[in-house]
Parts: structure tokens; sequence; C-alpha cells
């Protein structure tokens, strides 16, 4: 079986993605799988020829599924260049995976989105599933409250399968975020994360719920009753990644995300 790890920066190119590919790559190289990191590959500019606003470096993301030279492939992980994983990790992520798409849920956040300050909030959710529901006569997956669930788009696994499935029933890029635009919607639905989650369950793929150990994040976070920010660590005694999504991350060094993500909050020597 033959397998590989895609990441990528469209952008100036922080220490901190630097920090993740040097950890991704060792980790590739652990499992035997084969790495691509790529510096502003564009994709959805230079290949698809599209602009997709704000969005447009976001949904680079899929270039593995459209692009040729990953035909190759049984197995295909996408990464955000802010996940890392743990210290001496020896599971093998392709080992776990048996659907056409692999992806976590983010299980803290539908309840969250009934209490946050932000803009994305369970009212929202319930509109974007109205929209789906609408457009593709799909419903979408929900918690056993009844709430929608959520699903993170910053590790994903493809199959070969699932990538020629993908290239056959996907919608256009562009008339996805229109279609959004014009349901009312904020722009994030119409994000990589809004447009992968509308596309997997609409197009009836076989989508697996990875552990969510392998997507543990740390992230900020408001409340209504709570303005002032606080952190939430995921990660448990069996975390395998870490999404790094918290105030300030992008601006760390190597040895300071490396402590955050292996160590219990009271060892990590400053406040984030």
């Amino acid at each position: 079986m033959k397998t590989a790890i895609y990441q990528y920066w469209d952008g100036p190119v922080r220490e901190s993605v630097h920090a993740c590919v040097k950890n991704i790559k060792a980790y590739a190289d652990k499992i035997g799988a084969d790495y691509l990191f790529e510096d502003n590959p564009k994709f959805i500019t230079t290949e698809m020829k599209m602009n997709l606003a704000n969005y447009t470096p976001h949904y680079g993301s899929f270039k593995v599924i459209f692009n040729s030279n990953w035909d190759k492939y049984d197995k295909i992980l996408f990464l955000d260049t802010d996940v890392f994983a743990v210290d001496n990790l020896k599971e093998n992520i392709f080992d776990f995976f048996t659907g056409e798409i692999g992806i976590c849920t983010e299980p803290f956040q539908p309840k969250q989105r009934q209490i946050t300050l932000g803009q994305i909030t369970s009212k929202q959710d319930e509109k974007f599933a109205d929209f789906v529901k609408k457009k593709y006569n799909t419903d979408l997956p929900r918690t056993s409250e009844g709430l929608v669930k959520v699903y993170n788009t910053g590790m994903v696994l493809y199959s070969k399968e699932g990538r020629l499935k993908a290239q056959k029933e996907f919608d256009n890029f562009e008339k996805f975020v229109r279609d959004i635009k014009n349901h009312g919607l904020i722009p994030f639905y119409g994000s990589d994360q809004g447009y992968l989650h509308a596309m997997m369950f609409a197009k009836g793929f076989d989508v697996q719920e990875m552990d969510n150990n392998w997507n543990s994040y740390i992230h900020g976070t408001k409340d209504k009753h709570q303005p002032k920010r606080r952190i939430v660590d995921h990660r448990t005694p069996k975390t395998k990644f870490v999404h790094c999504q918290f105030p300030g991350a992008d601006n760390m060094n190597e040895e300071q995300l490396l402590k955050i993500v292996n160590l219990p909050r009271e060892q990590w020597e400053y406040d984030i």
C-alpha cells in the first residue's frame, strides 16, 4: 500500500510552519509514507483558475483530490500546518482508515456555538443544515442532543476510491461559494470546511469519523456569560495529533509549540 502526507502554505511562511513541517515529515518517515510540503503552490489560482476571495488559500487542501500527481497513492493524509504529532507516536494513521473520507469531529463545538460570542453560532449551523437539505436533499449528521455535528478539515484522509469519486461528484468551488452567499450564510460556511462538510454527505461518501485523538485541538473561545477569552485543551492521554489553534500559535517557535503539544499546561512556562 502506497501512502502519502501533504501539507502546504500560501503566503509568507512563518517559523511555526517550518516547525510543523519538520515534525510531520519525521512522522511520515517513521510510518513509511511519502511526504510533500509545498511553499506557496497557490493551487486554486494557478491550476484551478479560480478566485474564492479570502478562502482561496484554504481550498488548496483539495489539491490531493484534483491533481493527477496523487493518483499513484492508495491513501493520502492532508494536514494543516498547525497540526503536530506528539513525541514518540508509533501508530500509523493509515492502519486505522478504512473509509473513503476520514475526518474528526469537533465534539466541543456544537454546544459551544449555543453560547459563543462569535459569529459561528448554532443558529448559523442550522441555517447551513437547511441549505444542504434544500439544495441536496440531504440531512447533515447530528449529535445525540440533536445539534449539527462539526467536522474539522485540518486533518482529512482520502482513499483512492474516495478521490476518484470526489473528482466526479464534488461541486464546482466557485458555484458552492456563490450558493452559500445567496442563501444568506456568513462567509465561513463557504470555506473549505463548509464545502467538505456538505460534499461528503450530499454526495454519499463513506465517511469514517476518526478517533478524535487524531485531531486533539487546543483553541481559544469566548462565551456570552464569560467574555474573557479562555483556552480549551482537548488533549487526552491517548492524543496522537495536536491541532494548535489558539491565539498566538502562528508566532511561536518550535520549542514553544512542542512544549504545548507534549507537556501538561502547568509545564508550558508561559500563558497562551
